[in-house]
């Protein structure tokens, strides 16, 4: 510790008075002062250069030739070993947020101080000589400036403290008593201290969106998680259930494969039966062939007449023979008919499987005919809804808000679970979504209040020749042609909102993913014309 505490005390003795740092191969003057060998030989042929004759850079004594310089060897192992332990001692760099030193080299440390005179920022190494040293007396020291040219009056080199609402431009104090007198002058102090507040202002409030979005961004992401957990678990029951109906499947076809394979070998069986009977016969009919053929070639009468009689008892030779026919097995009748029955009936229960999946949270809805605008007219019994403007058009008045245009929204509001409903549609411009309630709220863009202009609302849209969607006045166009029959699937917790076109199957039309944070009312515009019904069954 002590001598540690030693070489502290030694450091000035040890330090160039030209470069200000510990001395890099000492050298000593004849009048005793030391410098290093490379900064007095550079300093010496500066002197040569302006036609100098060379002198002590610190005391002034001239000589009459350039010394002989000769190192300083004990002054150099000294310097040596305080570099040594200074190094061992940790200094603070300059980092990426700190002014670093101008006299550093080759490592900057943290200056604590900028001159405003010298134009540089000091560490605190390189500011003990404007402490120490008379000729630094006056001056003027302030905060470590990052830009420090820009942050001073290169006339007066003071610092920028004011500025001057009438010429636009930054002063310091002795410009004001100069250059700018009777100008409308601020402080730089005073007008940052007001603007500061609102500066805090906005960032309370950047922060406080941020907490929001990283809240909700975690809330998301938990929804997220829950909808993959839950598509995992159905996924995994689906791949369950099939897998047990494929092998029924597959046990039921290898019992019909076992039947064809047992019909098959009964009837080759019966058919071999039959053919070898069939053999036996001809080989009979051939030795009666020969015999006959033999009878009608034999020259004696007598032995003709007497063989005669024995050709009543050959019945087949007075018939003609006619070809064995091989019926197909009647196992086998209707047997393709018969399985492209089975496949028509797995589909339909295929196709119902689906229509449950969907319909066992479907819930039953009716118009609000508050919400309905003046041309929308409302039939309790058919729970539909009929746009009668192009008849009344000349009898309406023009109306404010949501009821500018031709829609309504559904007496109930859907939060929590699942819902699920259908409506029949007609081929004219119409949309079918779900909004908050927004009815109150007043913008001056009245095309904000149609569901899926804004924020608040999410539609599918069908203009009689395509599908789109709408969200936020964004339109996305989707592929898919006319049905009459549209269902609308909410899963409210994870998010999703599912449009599908219902015919003979179910077919996905699109999916939002999104997070509901309000009751969500279902909502439908209906065009000049055009018509809804909310069905109370599904199909």
């Amino acid at each position: 510790m002590m001598k540690k505490t030693g070489f502290v005390f030694l450091e000035d003795s040890i330090v160039c008075p030209i470069c200000l740092e510990v001395f890099r191969e000492p050298v000593t003057t004849a009048c005793g002062h030391n410098f290093c060998m490379d900064c007095l030989q550079d300093y010496w042929d500066h002197q040569v250069l302006i036609g100098e004759c060379p002198y002590c850079p610190q005391c002034r004594e001239p000589f009459s030739s350039r010394p002989q310089l000769r190192k300083n060897i004990s002054l150099g192992e000294i310097a040596m070993t305080f570099t040594h332990e200074e190094s061992q001692r940790p200094r603070k760099l300059a980092g990426s947020s700190d002014v670093p030193c101008d006299f550093c080299s080759p490592r900057k440390f943290k200056a604590i101080k900028s001159c405003l005179q010298c134009m540089a920022a000091l560490c605190d190494n390189h500011i003990r000589s404007h402490f120490e040293d008379n000729t630094f007396k006056n001056h003027q020291l302030v905060e470590p400036l990052v830009d420090l040219k820009a942050s001073i009056c290169l006339k007066h080199r003071r610092l920028l403290e004011l500025f001057c609402k009438m010429e636009g431009k930054y002063i310091c104090q002795m410009c004001v008593r100069e250059e700018h007198k009777n100008h409308d002058i601020v402080s730089l102090k005073e007008d940052r201290a007001k603007k500061e507040m609102e500066v805090r202002q906005t960032h309370a409030n950047v922060g406080n969106q941020i907490f929001m979005l990283v809240a909700d961004s975690r809330k998301h992401r938990g929804r997220v998680n829950y909808l993959v957990k839950v598509a995992k678990t159905a996924r995994d029951e689906v791949n369950r259930a099939f897998g047990d109906v494929l092998k029924e499947i597959k046990r039921l076809q290898t019992k019909v494969m076992d039947f064809i394979d047992q019909e098959e070998r009964s009837a080759l069986v019966r058919m071999g039966n039959s053919i070898q009977h069939r053999q036996e016969k001809l080989v009979a009919l051939r030795k009666q062939n020969l015999w006959l053929a033999t009878l009608i070639d034999d020259p004696s009468d007598h032995q003709f007449l007497q063989d005669f009689p024995k050709t009543k008892s050959m019945s087949g030779c007075t018939e003609a023979l006619v070809g064995l026919k091989c019926e197909e097995p009647t196992s086998f009748v209707g047997l393709k008919q018969t399985l492209t029955d089975l496949k028509s009936q797995m589909s339909m229960i295929g196709l119902c499987f689906i229509n449950k999946v969907l319909q066992k949270d479907y819930c039953i809805l009716n118009f609000d005919a508050s919400t309905a605008n003046e041309e929308l007219f409302l039939f309790k019994e058919t729970h539909s809804v009929l746009n009668m403007g192009i008849l009344l058009e000349n009898c309406l008045k023009p109306s404010q808000g949501f009821n500018h245009w031709p829609q309504l929204l559904c007496t109930r509001s859907l939060c929590e679970g699942c819902h699920y409903w259908e409506a029949e549609i007609s081929n004219a411009w119409l949309c079918l979504g779900v909004t908050y309630n927004y009815r109150h709220q007043t913008e001056k863009a009245c095309m904000l209040y149609l569901i899926g202009r804004n924020s608040s609302s999410w539609c599918l849209e069908w203009d009689s020749v395509k599908f789109c969607v709408w969200h936020n006045n964004i339109q996305t166009v989707v592929q898919g042609n006319y049905y009459k029959t549209i269902g609308v699937l909410l899963d409210y917790a994870a998010g999703s909102l599912t449009f599908y076109g219902i015919a003979n199957t179910v077919n996905l039309i699109y999916r939002f993913l999104t997070t509901f944070t309000e009751p969500l009312y279902p909502a439908a515009m209906v065009s000049s014309g055009a018509s809804i019904t909310l069905k109370q069954h599904p199909e």
